[in-house]
């Protein structure tokens, strides 16, 4: 070897060194970074003429790639995230039902309800007992609504946030394109090139986040990508997306993309609100799937419950429509028309029941009250109603006209549009509510009777016995979208809906927590192969540093050879 050959062997050699310190070093900086893959130098030797070695050289920059392990990790990162957003928003579910079947809100409603019954039946004459069923039950109307409109929320902001992870989506493939386009332009195995791939694979990890993703990387390092389902989200320029509230569309023709998602967040939030049911299919048993769907359906069955009259053994309301009545005689009155700005109002008192000498009937009309004792004279009712028609007739400051009929007393306003309150009483009892103990048709419109509410009717005395014997009944079968509840009792069937929910939720978190520590292994096993090893790193300076030292003694030694050889010429 000529000296010349010597000095350039060691002036490369040096670069080569200077080189490999530098990538060392920012290996050791980025040791921490977990979207950082290890990087090294390629490096060649150099020869001139006559196979004479003339050094060695920079040939590229490679990154330390495990293909097989990073698409593991993007497989776990959709499966991970799907099963997180299913998880977050049934623990929001939970947070509203509860997290025990037993103390639920609901449960405990329907609980107190039972329990004044009891009381009620044990003291039938007691105001307070009335007063605490008629409490309870307002009380399960009100969890009813709260639970809905908790339900209604919860679905708006899955609404909320199917549309902001599908801009996210966009916004990721779009970041990716600019990553490929640069790939394009960069010159292959340099420093840039290396950086590029690393920006491109977390663009992918984010990506899978939201939906499971396939990736076919091209010669140039770029990548296209398609779901599992054959879907393209990028191949050359990015696919567009668009959540229109129900489905997520592909921007360019318009059309549903809802059965190419697999796996990834978009998915786990379509199924956690789709509702199959106008297309007739059976509902999903998967905890995660049409849970709205379920719980609407399931609190519209409570209400059911509560409501109806019909089935064996006789529901609550049936139970107490076909208790008698413990009045003799009463005087009810019902609003047949409300007023408007072009109708007058309409109500109607109608009395019944067997007429002793001696009642009391009082109608009080804005407040003012117009009563008649039945005396010996009176035969009917109808006279009674004519009496108190009379009196009304004569007060002509109430802008109200009194009809007598039979058995009733019609009230029409003077004036079109003005209402006015009717309060009926016979032997300062109020009348009791024959029928209907709650109304409503649905999760939103449920409520005790609003004339219990409000004071113008009672419970009749004599149905207590039955109602608490329909409420303690074990053999009932309620069914609703999700839920099969067999041979239980109204405090089970809360408890059953508020625990169902509760057995999904535990499903959900155990996969969610299983998911996310097998996203976990795949990832520490990725980082492991590809990441930086501070250990290995820094051994690898020190080798470094003595190279580097040889590389400069042999400079030292090749110049002092220099001198030498030219001091001999001298």
């Amino acid at each position: 070897m000529s000296l010349t050959a010597a000095l350039n062997s060691a002036v490369s050699a040096l670069r080569v060194n200077q080189a490999q310190v530098q990538l060392a070093s920012a290996n050791i900086a980025h040791a921490q970074d977990p979207n950082y893959t290890k990087k090294s130098l390629k490096t060649e030797s150099v020869t001139f003429g006559n196979g004479q070695v003339g050094g060695v050289m920079i040939s590229g920059y490679a990154s330390t790639l495990s293909v097989t392990l990073r698409k593991q990790v993007e497989a776990q990162t959709a499966t991970s995230g799907a099963s997180d957003a299913a998880n977050d928003y049934m623990a929001r579910i939970q947070d509203l039902l509860g997290t025990s079947a037993d103390q639920s809100s609901l449960t405990k409603a329907m609980n107190s309800f039972l329990s004044a019954w009891q009381d009620f039946q044990s003291e039938p004459d007691s105001a307070a007992a009335q007063q605490a069923i008629i409490g309870a039950g307002a009380q399960i109307g009100d969890e009813i609504h709260r639970v809905a409109a908790g339900i209604d929320q919860i679905d708006t902001d899955v609404r909320t946030d199917l549309g902001s992870s599908v801009d996210q989506l966009n916004d990721l493939l779009k970041q990716l394109f600019q990553v490929n386009l640069q790939m394009k332009t960069a010159q292959t195995d340099s420093s840039a090139s290396a950086d590029l791939m690393d920006q491109r694979d977390n663009l992918v990890k984010q990506i899978a986040q939201y939906v499971d993703v396939r990736t076919v990387e091209q010669d140039d390092g770029s990548v296209s990508l398609f779901t599992a389902a054959g879907l393209q989200l990028l191949d050359g320029p990015p696919s567009l997306f668009a959540f229109d509230g129900t489905n997520v569309i592909r921007v360019s023709d318009g059309a549903s993309i809802n059965n190419q998602l697999n796996g990834g967040r978009i998915h786990a939030l379509l199924n956690f609100r789709q509702d199959s049911s106008a297309s007739g299919k059976p509902v999903s048993m998967d905890p995660g799937t049409e849970v709205i769907r379920k719980l609407r359906a399931q609190l519209d069955m409570i209400v059911g419950a509560l409501t109806t009259t019909a089935g064996t053994p006789p529901s609550l309301s049936a139970a107490y429509n076909a208790a008698g009545t413990s009045q003799r005689v009463s005087a009810s009155f019902q609003t047949t028309v409300k007023p408007t700005p072009t109708q007058a109002q309409y109500s109607t008192v109608s009395f019944s029941g067997a007429l002793q000498t001696g009642d009391i009937f009082a109608v009080t009309v804005q407040g003012k009250n117009f009563s008649y004792t039945a005396t010996d004279g009176d035969k009917s009712l109808d006279q009674i109603a004519a009496q108190i028609a009379a009196q009304i007739n004569a007060d002509t400051t109430l802008g109200i006209t009194a009809i007598p009929g039979t058995a009733s007393l019609q009230l029409v306003g003077n004036n079109l549009g003005q209402s006015f309150t009717v309060q009926t009483t016979v032997n300062n009892q109020i009348p009791e509510l024959d029928g209907n103990l709650f109304t409503g048709s649905n999760r939103y419109d449920f409520q005790m009777n609003a004339a219990l509410l409000n004071g113008s009717l009672q419970l009749k005395k004599n149905s207590a016995a039955d109602v608490v014997n329909a409420m303690t009944t074990t053999d009932r079968n309620f069914l609703a979208t999700g839920i099969a509840l067999t041979s239980v009792s109204y405090s089970s069937m809360m408890s059953g809906v508020v625990g169902n929910s509760i057995s999904g939720a535990k499903m959900l978190s155990d996969q969610a927590k299983f998911d996310s520590d097998a996203l976990n292994m795949s990832t520490q096993r990725y980082q492991s192969d590809t990441g930086v090893n501070l250990d290995e790193e820094i051994a690898n300076l020190q080798v470094l540093q003595n190279a580097y030292a040889a590389s400069a003694r042999l400079l030292t030694v090749v110049q002092e050879m220099f001198d030498t050889l030219q001091n001999a010429v001298r």
